[in-house]
């Protein structure tokens, strides 16, 4: 389906992550927009794990020349998301359950940790936002209310990272979340996790108000241990096995 740039730009702002934050007074460039366009298509697997690209294509769809394309494949690929293969142009980056297996020892290790730093830093402010973002919900029916559940989840875990006061642990969880969105985006097709997190979310919330870092160590430990099984669990008993391999 060709979409005009002008018709796919509004929701870059909403749900793509443009390589440079936009500070107040800068417009974002072609190249900026083009980058967050395919990166949220790749996110929420609109372009499945796999799927070959070129430039043509793209440039073809954006209605733009190849050079802003060309110029946001390059930052994707130094992110890990697409791959290049000569003369045959692009690839969406396939996804393993190793691959996932991985990011969830590396993001529980991070989680872990960052909770347990916000114990001892989290304002009430930032606790009522977590409350707020555990609140999310979505309808499977729905793909604008599953991106709303996706995106408040990332925040959720996001503003629990910033809270630990640590901006290097925080950014290094930011990543790990993008990493296993795609993970994510084809689990809640799935199934239906919203009462689930939902009550995990507030029970993380709770926790992190006592102020007791060794019990938000060990719930955001079992957190991740029962999103990561129920995720397997899902992905391997559907026909979506067939974007993921060993």
């Amino acid at each position: 389906m060709t979409l005009p740039l002008q018709d796919l730009a509004p929701s870059l702002q909403s749900e793509g992550k443009p390589a440079a934050k936009k500070k107040v007074g800068k417009t974002l460039s072609l190249t900026e927009k083009i980058y967050g366009l395919i990166r949220t298509e790749i996110l929420t697997c609109e372009l499945e794990p796999g799927r070959e690209l070129s430039e043509a294509e793209l440039a073809t769809r954006f209605d733009v020349s190849k050079t802003p394309v060309r110029e946001a494949l390059a930052t994707l690929r130094s992110e890990g998301f697409v791959r290049t293969f000569p003369r045959r142009g692009y690839q969406v980056v396939p996804i393993t359950f190793g691959d996932m297996s991985e990011l969830f020892d590396l993001r529980t290790i991070l989680e872990a940790g960052a909770a347990e730093l916000a114990c001892a830093r989290i304002t009430p402010a930032e606790i009522d936002q977590l409350n707020r973002l555990a609140d999310v919900v979505y309808d499977r029916a729905e793909q604008k209310s599953l991106k709303r559940f996706i995106r408040a989840n990332r925040e959720f875990h996001a503003e629990i990272a910033k809270a630990s006061g640590n901006e290097r642990l925080h950014v290094l969880l930011v990543r790990q979340i993008d990493e296993l969105e795609r993970f994510f985006y084809l689990g809640a097709r799935l199934r239906d996790v919203s009462s689930q997190t939902q009550s995990d979310h507030h029970a993380i919330v709770e926790v992190l108000k006592t102020r007791d870092p060794q019990a938000a160590r060990q719930i955001m430990i079992r957190h991740n241990d029962i999103t990561r099984e129920g995720l397997f669990h899902a992905l391997a008993s559907s026909r979506s096995i067939g974007q993921i391999t060993l």
